[in-house]
């Protein structure tokens, strides 16, 4: 659609997020700035390959090469462009982040290399036959808003906006960092904090959460809560022996600390 619709995901700790999803104008809009940086790259590319020709001049060989290389590297430098921010910045290039967008999965964590490689390398079919003509009849007919690079990737297009609905309580709590238990020791911390870059915002702000309301939750209410998000992050650690912190909560805890570490 071109107006911009939510969304909502189960993602699986059993908590429901809510996405704004976005339209053609938002992405248009982010997809012009990305163009204009992409552009300046180019062009310096461009310049650096008319200073070369300029030193082996009278060669049709040459000049010939010397083009392909340029619109080669053009291509590429687009696509290298996208994957590495979307990977590196949380889905989010300069482009999305000064519109407020970022790419994720379609079940709402955050993009993998693979996923951003492949909506980036079918850019190239999105464009046909010009204008993005195909990637904007897809957007336009998808629930999701997918242009074809995104159906393909799993990927969908959302505003940094969202609206999470879990079992926790919503009333006021003050949030405080309930001290260590004593299994926790220095090498334990250090094998998280490795690690815990995996770990998405939407993720994180389900455990503080958590953390936060937990004494508010009846007993088997917040073991059964705790279990599922612990169960859901630890294979983002697998240097992390399960049985050096086999309470949920305890390891929860663990990862929040080494998130406010790396900051």
């Amino acid at each position: 659609m071109i107006d911009d619709e939510r969304v909502s995901l189960h993602v699986p700790e059993q908590v429901e997020v809510s996405y704004e999803l976005a339209g053609l104008g938002s992405r248009f809009l982010a997809a012009m700035i990305d163009a204009i940086i992409v552009t300046v790259g180019i062009g310096l590319l461009a310049f650096s390959a008319w200073v070369l020709r300029g030193y082996i001049t009278g060669n049709a060989t040459v000049s010939a090469v010397t083009g392909y290389v340029v619109l080669g590297g053009s291509t590429l430098l687009g696509i290298a462009y996208n994957v590495y921010y979307e990977v590196a910045r949380e889905g989010k290039t300069p482009g999305k982040a000064m519109t407020g967008l970022r790419v994720i999965s379609v079940d709402g964590g955050s993009i993998s290399l693979e996923q951003s490689a492949v909506r980036n390398i079918l850019r190239i079919v999105d464009s046909l036959p010009f204008l993005y003509g195909a990637g904007v009849i897809s957007l336009l007919a998808t629930a999701k808003n997918q242009r074809l690079g995104d159906l393909a990737a799993g990927a969908m297009v959302v505003k940094e906006r969202l609206d999470v609905r879990e079992e926790i309580p919503q009333q006021p709590a003050t949030t405080h960092h309930a001290p260590l238990p004593p299994e926790v020791s220095e090498d334990v911390l250090s094998v998280v904090r490795s690690s815990v870059r995996t770990v998405s915002r939407e993720e994180e702000k389900t455990i503080r959460r958590f953390l936060e309301r937990r004494y508010d939750l009846a007993p088997e209410a917040r073991r059964r809560l705790a279990t599922r998000l612990a169960d859901a992050l630890r294979q983002r650690f697998p240097g992390l022996d399960p049985g050096r912190l086999p309470n949920p909560e305890a390891f929860l805890e663990v990862v929040i600390r080494a998130i406010d570490e790396r900051r």
